[in-house]
């Protein structure tokens, strides 16, 4: 843009602002006494846009109508008394935040505490005093203000924390895919070398004779095809860990358990790392993609610490019993000084680079917030032991 059309736009957006800084607020003045309202009128006028009415029934209608800042209440009306209109509004939650200022001649205290006590903001006696009435009015339009504002805040604070939860969520999500292609990369590894030789052995095959063997290019093509399939499998199984689940339902914690080991197995196996899992199948009502990220977490952290400290005959132990899911390995344990700050946002031992810090923080609002479980972790005899517990909530069937 040119420096005049920036300036244009500079000066619409000031003007602007102006139009907003100087809008009136809007004060309503009911009052039975046209006397009254003509006085206060002519007082407030000017500096507030106003609008009036003789009767407490029409309070009801305006406020629906008109955006009102601030109401002046008289309490002595025929039909309905200021009390009751300063009731009512309170009890309606479109209407209990407009700050309600009695004005009245009433001046006994059992009037000016029953006007506190159902919800009156002050109270002013008549006659009054003009610099007393507009000093309490300003009062009540800047705490309405400072309102508006902390409000408008922590609208916005919240919205922020939204936006920062879920790019944390993706951060996650997205370590989480690494993860998984890694693993996919050492699943394949096997059976892309068995397809890779069968193939080079064609040509031998051929010189050999055996392709005119009907039995041997059926048992030739069947192992192919269960190579492939082993293959598939695995795509499946890596399409259905970053599903988004949107309906929780009832699966099988020890099923969904070993289909994560499964996936690992290549990549465990090659750094020669033990696991094993035992225990007794129990269902739970959630989401298995989320239960599944969070066991996939965990068990890739005790993979990372037991080669970091070069374990001698690694292993990776998970028990299932009486609805508590333990993963436990043998690297040493967490040391204690950290050991309270594992599922703290963005705290992570390992190099940079090599960690997000988010792994066990969205683990354990996946187990505590979505699940209704307990996530928590101490350190055993041989290494860390973290237990997913659904004991408390979970609904059993026979497995």
């Amino acid at each position: 843009k040119n420096p005049q059309a920036k300036e244009k736009e500079k000066s619409e957006t000031e003007e602007k602002s102006i139009a907003v800084d100087e809008e009136l607020k809007s004060i309503l003045i009911v009052d039975d006494k046209q006397i009254n309202l003509k006085i206060l009128f002519g007082l407030l006028g000017e500096e507030y846009d106003i609008i009036t009415t003789l009767d407490g029934h029409e309070v009801f209608e305006i406020v629906e109508e008109e955006h009102i800042d601030l109401i002046l209440l008289d309490i002595a009306m025929p039909n309905i008394d200021g009390y009751k209109v300063c009731k009512l509004l309170k009890e309606n939650p479109k209407t209990k935040d407009i700050p309600i200022i009695f004005i009245t001649a009433k001046t006994d205290e059992e009037s000016i505490e029953k006007a506190y006590d159902i919800g009156g903001a002050d109270y002013i006696t008549k006659p009054f005093k003009p610099k007393e009435l507009l000093s309490k009015i300003k009062k009540e339009l800047l705490v309405v203000d400072l309102i508006g504002n902390l409000e408008n805040k922590i609208k916005l604070e919240v919205e922020r924390n939204r936006q920062q939860e879920i790019a944390m969520v993706q951060q996650n999500r997205l370590a989480q895919m690494g993860e998984m292609i890694g693993a996919i990369a050492h699943q394949w590894r096997q059976p892309l070398n068995v397809i890779s030789t069968s193939i080079q052995n064609l040509k031998y095959d051929y010189k050999d004779g055996y392709l005119n063997d009907e039995k041997f290019v059926k048992e030739f093509i069947d192992k192919q095809k269960e190579t492939i399939r082993f293959m598939s499998n695995t795509i499946d199984d890596f399409r259905n860990f970053f599903r988004v689940d949107k309906d929780k339902q009832e699966f099988k914690v020890k099923k969904a358990t070993q289909s994560v080991l499964d996936m690992l197995s290549a990549q465990l196996e090659e750094y020669a790392i033990g696991i094993s899992i035992q225990g007794d199948e129990f269902e739970y009502y959630g989401l298995v993609s989320e239960y599944q990220q969070v066991a996939l977490n965990i068990i890739t952290n005790a993979k990372d610490a037991l080669l970091e400290n070069n374990t001698e005959n690694p292993n990776i132990e998970i028990i299932i019993e009486d609805g508590e899911v333990t993963i436990q390995d043998n690297a040493g344990g967490i040391p204690k000084d950290i050991l309270d700050r594992v599922f703290e946002p963005y705290f992570t031992t390992k190099e940079q680079g090599k960690g997000t810090g988010m792994g066990l923080y969205m683990s354990k609002m996946i187990i505590v917030d979505n699940m209704s479980g307990e996530l928590r972790v101490v350190n055993g005899k041989n290494g860390a032991i973290f237990t997913i517990d659904f004991s408390k909530n979970r609904e059993t069937k026979d497995a």
